[in-house]
This record gives structure tokens, C-alpha cells and sequence, in this order.
């Protein structure tokens, strides 16, 4: 898997460059685990509002935010 550091990220934003699906995969897995400081989630998370997000970004986004999710198991309704 390829890894990315936050600042690299940040740097590839500002200059309207993607961040290819396993690096993002590895940049939100740090993220998602706290590695990474609140201001620069929030740098990173606006350059690629400003850039415009690919469907790789978003997907490998959503991905580790499914997998570090909290699952429910719902029991279906008694009658």
C-alpha cells in the first residue's frame, strides 16, 4: 500500500492534484485514528472541497469511515 503524509496531502491539494485512492486510504486511516492534528484534517478536508474532490478520494474516504465505523445490529420490529 502506498502512504502519504498529511503535509504531502496537503500539498498535493494546493496544487490541484489528486491523492490516488491507496493513499488515501492510508491519509484517512490517520485521520480516523487521531494521527493527524484537527487544523490539519481541516486544511486538507478544504483543499480538496477547492480542488474538487475525485471519485477515488471520495470512495476511499467513505470506505475507511465504513470500516472504523461503530456497527449496529438492529433487531427487526416486534408486532
Amino acid at each position: 500500500m502506498t502512504t502519504i503524509t498529511p503535509q504531502q496531502a496537503l500539498q498535493r491539494t494546493i496544487e490541484h492534484r489528486e491523492i490516488f485512492y491507496d493513499e488515501m486510504l492510508s491519509l484517512m486511516r490517520q485521520i480516523m485514528a487521531g494521527e493527524v492534528s484537527p487544523l490539519m484534517t481541516a486544511a486538507i478536508l478544504t483543499g480538496l472541497r477547492v480542488k474538487k474532490e475525485t471519485i477515488g478520494e471520495i470512495t476511499a474516504a467513505a470506505t475507511v469511515m465504513r470500516e472504523m465505523s461503530t456497527k449496529v445490529v438492529v433487531q427487526p420490529p416486534h408486532d
